[in-house]
């Protein structure tokens, strides 16, 4: 349909970029200008390092790429995700009882309250000693609550949680709970509130009348995520990545570049920290490792903006950074799978990405160059493209 310096214009673009009866329907002129921008679009992307002054550009269109592949990798683990009948009957049976627990949370830095400056390992140790101390008839579970439970609040109700539903805490205490009985000491388990020693004081039983449509409607609301056995089961495909390819992440460096983070006074009352200035608190210990690629805050900064609107993230606690940067490499990992598997039709997402990218990066040069000169329009620069690279569109326009 068209050539240009170094490319062409086919049919099978065209039909891409505009439906085929649609295209039909378009005066001549229209055809023109139609092929005339096609080219123009893939001109720049052909040649996007001598046109786009902006060399941030190359992480839009990668990330373009990088978010369609985790999307079709997202969509793949969905499409596969199922609920045994086992899962259902364990769910539906649970859903008949409440529990009243008595739940101590030892906080740290990295847990989404934090009541106290403490490091991960401070608060395992704290939360052992707490168990250690009611196994050995040391003091009751009272006794530790009055002791050791960090908010007065807590101290006040006695730590005190319920009667509760099932579905209502973190999963990893949820399924322990509902399969224990009244005196079970639990702990320390870790969440993302901190670790907990937990006490199973009561155990309601509710009515177990039978509701033949309830598993029906139960396994629909799990397929929508409830009860997060979607996310547990994403999460649990994350941690094979990360075994898959020696993925590691060192928290106790996460921890201590939040520190500096503070000590370097780049909190900015409400936002929080920035993600992308992190690398000013000089902090240049590994966060994390790919085999034997040791990963600093440059790595993610540079991750950040090729993926989602990470480089976007600010942080008002250790926590959402801490997940943030396992965040990212769950991304990688799951980018990486998708590379070595063969099941992902890889050459149509590249033409899909690639038309993204196309449409991307000709909206960026024409919004660059009329902000060099506020006197062009579009098809001044259209007209400037087909000059400089010599676009020739053929005279019979037809698709057939």
């Amino acid at each position: 349909m068209a050539t240009y310096r170094g490319g062409s214009v086919n049919r099978s673009d065209v039909i891409k970029h505009i439906n085929k009866s649609k295209y039909k329907k378009l005066s001549n002129d229209e055809k023109l200008t139609t092929i005339q921008k096609l080219a123009a679009r893939k001109i720049v992307y052909d040649y996007v390092q001598e046109l786009i002054l902006d060399k941030k550009i190359n992480n839009e269109t990668k990330k373009l790429l990088n978010d369609e592949m985790l999307k079709q990798v997202l969509d793949h683990l969905v499409k596969n995700f199922s609920v045994s009948d086992s899962v259902l009957d364990f769910i539906y049976r649970s859903e008949s009882v409440k529990y009243v627990i008595q739940d101590i949370v030892v906080t740290h830095r990295l847990t989404i309250s934090s009541n106290h400056d403490r490091s991960r390992k401070q608060a395992y140790d704290r939360a052992s000693i707490i168990r250690n101390r009611i196994d050995s008839n040391n003091l009751t579970f009272n006794e530790a609550v009055s002791i050791y439970a960090d908010h007065p609040v807590v101290k006040i109700e006695n730590a005190i949680m319920g009667p509760l539903r099932y579905g209502k805490l973190p999963k990893e205490i949820n399924d322990i709970i509902w399969q224990s009985k009244p005196g079970d000491i639990y702990g320390p388990l870790e969440t993302k509130f901190g670790y907990h020693v937990l006490n199973i004081v009561e155990r309601k039983q509710g009515s177990s009348s039978v509701d033949t449509n309830r598993k029906k409607s139960l396994h629909k609301e799990i397929m929508n995520g409830k009860y997060q056995l979607l996310d547990y089961y994403t999460d649990s495909y994350a941690e094979e990545w990360f075994e898959m390819f020696d993925i590691e992440l060192f928290i106790d460096n996460i921890d201590t570049l939040w520190q500096h983070a503070e000590a370097a006074d780049l909190f900015v009352v409400p936002d929080g920290v920035s993600l992308l200035r992190l690398h000013e608190t000089g902090y240049g210990a590994p966060l994390a490792r790919i085999k034997d690629q040791m990963l600093t805050i440059d790595w993610f900064i540079e991750q950040a903006q090729q993926h989602g609107k990470f480089k976007q993230s600010n942080f008002v606690k250790a926590y959402f950074l801490y997940n943030t940067l396992k965040d990212l490499l769950r991304r990688y990992g799951a980018i990486m799978w998708y590379d070595i598997n063969d099941q992902f039709d890889k050459q149509k997402t590249l033409q899909r990405v690639q038309l993204k990218q196309e449409k991307l990066l000709y909206k960026r040069y024409v919004a660059q160059e009329m902000k060099i000169d506020s006197m062009l329009i579009e098809k001044v620069i259209l007209n400037r493209l087909a000059l400089r690279y010599d676009i020739q569109v053929r005279k019979d326009l037809t698709l057939d």
